[in-house]
């Protein structure tokens, strides 16, 4: 039986906040779990607080700058790639609202319970990781980290109270809206009034219908997807940036530079030298 091949390099276990944080791992998902202690620590511009029980989500090309860590600071982390991230996340209406709530603030407040349940989750991974010889290995792969990611979503629904699979009209906004954004259009326009023609709706609307389903305006929507397909297109570090200012419909190179240095907090030319 032909078992499809899975690179160590995609998983990365360590209890070294400092290493989460290396430029190395800009091409991973990070998964923070806060044992004991406190940080404090800076994504792009924005300054975060962290204690014993949050966990730390970081799913955006945003670099992180540790602050301060308390002397009894500990976590545990799992690192998965965003290569295999891509092909075997779970299919969720919840996959892009969690993804964009977590590039927003990647702290989540957790229960005991629910500490426990992703330690558990961690170790199970690392478990099957180390049975390359089973037979159906990137099946149960899949099956640990998919339990994992929907935990995760789960502990986030309920810390923000937010609803998962509403059926309101605001729900079908907000759905058939995703849906032209996940089509690409997003390369090309970038304003909610595009949008808002689309679907026959104001754009007051559409942003009331956003936030109502999200808590997250249409601009914002907007923004999470420009903003990851921009860090997608500066990984590939012999593209142009004159290429990827035409292909994203942005005015000059320039205006794509001082794009990035707001959503980044740092140039192109810089963004890229992390990645080294």
């Amino acid at each position: 039986m032909q078992k499809q091949e899975i690179s160590q390099k995609d998983f990365v276990f360590t209890d070294d906040f400092a290493e989460c944080c290396s430029e190395k791992y800009a091409d991973y998902c990070l998964h923070i779990l806060c044992l004991k202690g406190a940080a404090r620590f800076a994504e792009g511009e924005t300054i975060f607080n962290v204690i014993g029980g949050d966990a730390i989500i970081k799913s955006s090309g945003k670099p992180i700058t540790i602050i301060h860590c308390s002397k009894d600071f500990s976590i545990k982390a799992l690192l998965i790639s965003w290569t295999y991230l891509y092909a075997n996340t779970p299919q969720s209406s919840y996959n892009v609202i969690g993804a964009l709530s977590t590039s927003q603030n990647p702290v989540m407040p957790m229960q005991k319970a629910d500490l426990d349940r992703c330690l558990l989750n961690f170790e199970e991974i690392r478990r099957r990781l180390e049975q390359p010889y089973h037979n159906f290995f990137a099946a149960v792969m899949r099956r640990a980290v998919e339990t994992m990611i929907l935990d995760f979503y789960d502990i986030h629904a309920r810390m923000t109270h937010q609803n998962i699979e509403g059926v309101s009209q605001a729900s079908r906004i907000l759905q058939r809206f995703v849906t032209l954004l996940q089509d690409g259009l997003y390369k090309k326009e970038r304003s909610v009034e595009y949008y808002a023609s689309r679907l026959f709706i104001t754009p007051k609307y559409l942003s009331e219908a956003c936030v109502a389903v999200s808590g997250y305006n249409a601009s914002s929507w907007i923004e999470y997807y420009i903003t990851q397909e921009i860090a997608h297109q500066l990984n590939d570090r012999s593209k142009p940036l004159i290429d990827i200012a035409y292909e994203l419909n942005f005015s000059s190179p320039s205006y794509l530079s001082r794009y990035v240095r707001r959503i980044f907090g740092c140039s192109p030319s810089e963004y890229r030298k992390r990645l080294k």
